[in-house]
């Protein structure tokens, strides 16, 4: 499925997680949406960069003294429901406005 890299595609994953039949189909998808997630404050967040500090757990740097683990947040929202991607993408953009973006 093509998504756009925006918080829309992140609110058609996160329509998928509410629908119990789909979700059943996500479940072995953690690491694709968690990359796809990353891959969307990547194109959002100026400055904002992959880091991979632990093999297997890529972070995305959204600023300097923030990062997103990306797979963690895909997988708490797969395994609780809530926060909802497109949530953790609007509290990132909010870090970024408290934060000092990158690179100034």
């Amino acid at each position: 499925m093509a998504l756009p890299r925006s918080r829309e595609g992140l609110a058609v994953i996160d329509a998928l997680s509410e629908d119990p039949e789909a979700k059943k189909d996500l479940t072995g998808l953690t690491a694709a949406i968690g990359m796809f997630y990353g891959d969307v404050l990547t194109h959002a967040i100026p400055g904002a960069h992959w880091e991979v500090i632990e093999e297997g757990s890529p972070i995305v740097r959204i600023s300097r003294n923030t990062s997103v683990s990306v797979i963690h947040v895909a997988q708490r929202r797969l395994d609780v429901g809530l926060p909802t991607l497109a949530m953790n993408y609007d509290h990132a953009l909010d870090r970024i406005g408290r934060d000092e973006p990158q690179g100034t």
